[in-house]
């Protein structure tokens, strides 16, 4: 079984797989803030928001959608 690796979003921080971020015709988009950066391997911590409206931490860190997030990313904008 082969493990899918998580990439990061460098603009939002939201976590997905590699093939999440592509569009059909193979470019880059992020499905939460639609930044057309390539995503990065470069992240550290690991934070899901279930209901971001309830949730204080989604509310600091400027979460508006459920989802994975990294807690850091290395080259963030």
């Amino acid at each position: 079984m082969k493990v899918k690796t998580l990439k990061a979003c460098t603009n939002c921080r939201y976590l997905a797989t590699e093939e999440e971020f592509k569009t059909k015709d193979g470019k880059w988009l992020c499905p939460v803030c639609g930044s057309t950066e390539k995503p990065t391997r470069e992240w550290q911590g690991y934070l899901i928001i279930v209901d971001y409206t309830k949730s204080d931490i989604a509310k600091k860190m400027g979460i508006e959608h459920n989802g994975r997030y990294a807690l850091k990313v290395r080259g963030e904008s």
